[in-house]
């Protein structure tokens, strides 16, 4: 009797079957591990998630927010009693003590009681290192025309425009932002309400903070 290939199937349909079960397998095996294949120096992305696109990166607090002041240095002038009288480039931020260290320090004839060694320089400042029982009015001079009290303290609640403009960091368009916003609030109750001005971050607002006061 003549073997057709429908009675062959019929036969084996179980082997046809199981060879094809195997083949399916092997295929979905090589498919699956062909995709964690990479090219050498290549990015996986894991659980951890390694972001290669510009535009996932998350976003974090930059430095570069903050004031271009932070990055820039001053001149001043220190003289009087101090060893070494001249003009000097400090750090933005630096204080009345950085710079009469950068002098030589205070003769002996200093009174020193009389400055406020943590005061905030500025830059164009003059400082003055009086002695004991000289009549200076003015220990700090800011820009050879702008006078500031001995203590270099400014009430941020009666200042006007041009009196702000001598604490570092506040020019015109920042001394008006003040006023606009004191006569807002009826006042300052605190020094820290600076920092509700726009234009003044954390980094000016440092910079002056020892050299205001709110009466």
């Amino acid at each position: 009797m003549k073997t057709t290939i429908f009675d062959f199937v019929r036969d084996y349909i179980y082997i046809i079957l199981g060879i094809m079960c195997v083949l399916i397998i092997g295929v979905i095996y090589i498919v699956s591990t062909s995709r964690v294949r990479v090219r050498p120096n290549s990015v996986i992305e894991t659980a951890n998630v390694i972001y290669t696109h510009e535009e996932e990166t998350p976003l974090l607090p930059s430095i570069a927010d903050e004031p271009e002041e932070a990055d820039q240095t001053i001149i001043v002038h220190i003289v009087g009693e101090v060893n070494n009288p001249q003009v000097l480039e400090l750090p933005y931020g630096a204080r009345v003590n950085d710079a009469l260290q950068m002098a030589g320090g205070a003769t002996e004839y200093a009174d020193l009681s009389r400055v406020n060694l943590a005061a905030v320089l500025r830059d164009a400042m003059q400082v003055v290192i009086p002695a004991v029982g000289e009549d200076i009015v003015d220990v700090f001079i800011y820009d050879g025309t702008q006078p500031a009290a001995a203590t270099g303290l400014v009430n941020i609640n009666t200042a006007t425009a041009t009196e702000l403009q001598t604490l570092p960091g506040i020019g015109p368009a920042r001394a008006q932002s003040i006023i606009d916003l004191r006569e807002s609030m009826g006042g300052f109750s605190a020094i820290e309400d600076l920092l509700r001005v726009s234009g003044i971050g954390t980094a000016i607002f440092e910079g002056l903070r020892d050299m205001v006061i709110v009466n």
